[in-house]
């Protein structure tokens, strides 16, 4: 009987010990290699890990406002557009530390540009920015500059001519650029003219890196809409636009070769109400939303599929971060690769 008793308590040792060595095998870690900046409130905004929806740091710089803001190369330093200090109400590039908004530094100048949107390379430390030249106020253009205020280039110019499906135009106005992945193109909004008859377009176009090439993907008069958050899929096949009509607004997948635009809208209506803003991962093929809601909303994410020239979104939204009592928005996201630093 002991022995027997001895051979069952050495097996049942065995057996928990086995045991506990399977429960201690440590759980693979997930790294984030992307990141997400959005606006938390008037003068604040939040980085969000991608994976997990948890805010990593609730940033003020002092500054006094963000009206825009993007995450700089490999995510080291967010920029922000804000009034400058001096009071003129000017818009001006600034950059600073990422998590804890130290190292303010002010990248262009209030004479020169009052900026209104701005992009930051996967491939290196460049803004592409769209900005009113202070001296001359009709004229909102394209220009890149690097973060330390290096490198500056113009890539858009009034009365440039350019042909909108067989039709000679002039650039009036070019908004909102954004980058390519490979930093090659740049697409954004232009507001064209005839040059005979000066009949307005409103149009989404894709440039050049040194702003040569540009070619027209899409038309249409320019009293009917205004597009924004343009952003391109992680293939660089497709662009994601938002387009803004008098009463509603729509979300469309437009293939580049082709110049074929898919609706996409009814995926990312939540709660009856659509999305002030979206963007795309660089590192995966989601698309990042927030809903309508003043100061930002909750940021929701969808998946999505490319294959050729078909576009297909993959499964329906999920909530990434929400909006909790004495907690951030999530408004104008945007998110960059990030290195883990």
């Amino acid at each position: 009987m002991k022995s027997n008793f001895l051979k069952l308590s050495v097996l049942l040792l065995l057996l928990v010990a086995f045991t506990n060595c399977q429960k201690t095998e440590p759980e693979p870690e997930v790294i984030d290699n992307s990141l997400i900046i959005a606006k938390a409130s008037t003068a604040k905004y939040v980085i969000v890990s991608p994976t997990t929806g948890a805010a990593r740091a609730q940033v003020e710089p002092n500054v006094i406002s963000i009206d825009h803001l993007a995450l700089g190369y490999q995510s080291q330093k967010a920029i922000l557009t804000s009034k400058e200090p001096g009071g003129s109400g000017t818009k001006v590039i600034f950059t600073c530390d990422r998590e804890t908004g130290d190292n303010l530094f002010q990248v262009t100048s209030q004479a020169d540009w009052d900026v209104m949107f701005v992009d930051v390379a996967q491939t290196g430390p460049q803004i592409v920015f769209s900005a009113q030249n202070m001296n001359q106020l009709s004229d909102d253009n394209i220009h890149k500059i690097n973060e330390d205020g290096t490198g500056y280039a113009r890539l858009s110019a009034p009365d440039e001519v350019v042909d909108c499906f067989g039709i000679s135009c002039k650039i009036f106005a070019a908004y909102d650029p954004a980058w390519s992945p490979n930093a090659s193109k740049i697409a954004f909004d232009i507001h064209l003219r005839e040059v005979v008859e000066l009949h307005p377009h409103n149009s989404i176009c894709i440039m050049d890196a040194d702003g040569s090439n540009k070619q027209v993907l899409f038309n249409i008069n320019m009293e009917e809409a205004h597009y924004h958050d343009i952003c391109f899929t992680q293939d660089g096949q497709f662009l994601l636009f938002l387009k803004d009509l008098a009463n509603n607004t729509e979300v469309k997948a437009l293939h580049i070769a082709t110049k074929t635009v898919i609706d996409i809208t009814n995926h990312f209506i939540v709660e009856g109400l659509h999305p002030t803003d979206i963007w795309t991962s660089p590192t995966e093929n989601k698309i990042y939303f927030n809903k309508y809601e003043p100061g930002g909303g909750d940021l929701y994410q969808i998946g999505y599929k490319t294959e050729g020239d078909q576009f297909e979104i993959d499964g329906i939204y999920s909530m990434l971060s929400e909006v909790v009592a004495g907690g951030p928005a999530f408004g104008a996201p945007d998110c960059q690769k990030w290195d883990g630093n």
